[in-house]
């Protein structure tokens, strides 16, 4: 089995990626932790990381029989140094896109949840922990131009 950490800011593509592949999408665990739908919500859940990981590593070791699986979506560098530590081979990878295509693709959704401008929704700190572990992983981190 193969396991890949996907990460990049809002709009870089994760959710497009690897789509043959066995997604694990934190949000939607996330989801099931704080029993919330509140987007607000699920960006405050830092106090969460432990139990986050726990979720995250359960669901990876009962779906090893997957050849690909991908966690799409951590946004803390606690968390990944968790899954981390119960699988070391793990393939990091970040999405870079360009600001300008980010901002484009924010404003073609048209999707309710995205009522914010994009500049607000960029600037959030729950997107800007991507950069700490993207600082943290370099030495292991494939970055991809999407």
């Amino acid at each position: 089995m193969k396991l890949t950490l996907l990460f990049g800011r809002i709009c870089s593509g994760k959710s497009s990626l690897y789509k043959d592949s066995y997604r694990i999408v934190v949000s939607d665990l996330v989801r099931g932790i704080i029993n919330s739908t509140s987007r607000e919500e699920l960006q405050n859940t830092m106090h969460l990381d432990s139990k986050i990981a726990e979720s995250i590593v359960m669901v990876i070791d009962n779906a090893t029989e997957h050849p690909h699986i991908v966690v799409d979506g951590i946004r803390q560098a606690t968390i990944v140094n968790k899954v981390l530590q119960h699988y070391p081979d793990a393939e990091l990878v970040w999405l870079e896109v360009p600001v300008e295509e980010r901002k484009r693709r924010y404003e073609a959704r048209g999707a309710k949840k995205d009522t914010e401008l994009f500049e607000v929704a960029d600037n959030k700190p729950i997107e800007l922990e991507c950069q700490d572990i993207f600082r943290i992983f370099k030495q292991q981190l494939r970055v991809i131009n999407n």
